[in-house]
């Protein structure tokens, strides 16, 4: 008498991958490596170079609103290279804004591109990238503004024995001196960096983490994540200026050529990110400082773009970009 088979045994349920829209691609996060390459480069260029371990090549560096902002001398009335200068027009209205740049090129693809138009499933993943950029937003205020007081890099400045001193040279320093222990003490009483320099004081003596390196990674990683995630076969097209498909060009409509514009947009504010990190590689800071930077920044990207592929629950709540 035949017998029937038997069915397989079953195998234990996992958890399936997301499902990712058609033109959805992922940052490796073997790519991050990038950061530390571009610090090690640049600070081994600071430490060899000639030109720039002149003593007077490191002016007020770059950074807005924070601890670094302060923690150095007053800039020379020559600076030796044109990116050391406080005044470089990229600082001025790139870097001390660049929040600004990041919420304008982050905005310009929630609004441009396919994958969040008005559906069902777009919805979702627009709430989740809002909700991602709104934690990169948290992590950058709490470090740079606002931490229930002083932000944490202000914080971990005085923790680590720094303060607010008084700026003591020849006869401003005699004239300081007579001042008394009154002024003393409202100086050291003084907790944020940009407080000091309102009152005249020097951010000096502590650990000071550079929230120019967090800011420009955390800014740079942002935009490439989201970029590439939601429109990865666009990139090409996007990075590509040639006229000579005028033919082809012809046949797009204009909405396909704004989104373009948009990825060349985001693409320039993440690349002119990446040299200003350079620069501040370069030419400001300690490698302890800048190390420190990157670190806390690698871990917010972390968290954000690339704990959720390993964590179900978690890619719930923010999502992946383009998925």
């Amino acid at each position: 008498m035949a017998t029937r088979d038997k069915s397989p045994p079953s195998t234990p349920t996992t958890t399936p991958p997301p499902k990712t829209h058609a033109s959805s691609h992922q940052i490796p996060p073997i790519a991050l490596i990038v950061y530390p390459i571009t610090l090690l480069v640049g600070s081994l260029y600071s430490s060899i170079s000639p030109t720039a371990r002149f003593p007077h090549a490191h002016p007020a560096p770059l950074a807005p609103s924070i601890a670094t902002d302060i923690n150095l001398s007053s800039p020379p009335e020559s600076p030796v290279n044109y990116f050391a200068r406080k005044d470089n027009v990229f600082n001025v209205y790139f870097v001390k804004i660049g929040w600004l740049w990041l919420t304008l090129a982050f905005a310009s693809l929630l609004i441009s591109q396919p994958v969040y138009r008005k559906t069902a499933t777009s919805s979702g993943r627009l709430t989740q990238a809002t909700v991602r950029y709104a934690l990169a937003t948290t992590a950058w205020y709490l470090m740079t503004q606002w931490f229930f007081g002083p932000p944490v890099i202000d914080r971990s400045f005085v923790i680590t024995g720094g303060g607010c001193e008084r700026v003591a040279s020849g006869v401003a320093g005699a004239a300081q001196a007579a001042t008394g222990a009154g002024e003393v003490a409202a100086l050291e009483s003084v907790l944020t960096a940009a407080a000091c320099k309102a009152a005249g004081g020097k951010w000096a003596g502590g650990h000071d983490v550079s929230g120019h390196v967090f800011m420009l990674v955390v800014v740079t990683g942002v935009l490439v994540c989201e970029g590439v995630g939601v429109a990865g076969d666009a990139i090409c097209k996007a990075l590509s200026f040639s006229t000579g498909e005028e033919g082809n060009r012809k046949d797009e409509d204009e909405g396909e050529k704004g989104r373009v514009w948009v990825l060349r947009f985001v693409l320039a504010v993440a690349g002119l990110g990446w040299w200003m990190l350079f620069m501040t590689a370069i030419w400001f800071h300690t490698w302890l400082e800048k190390w420190s930077g990157l670190t806390i920044a690698l871990g917010t990207l972390y968290a954000i773009y690339f704990l959720p592929r390993k964590v179900p629950a978690w890619r719930k709540v923010v999502g992946m970009p383009g998925v």
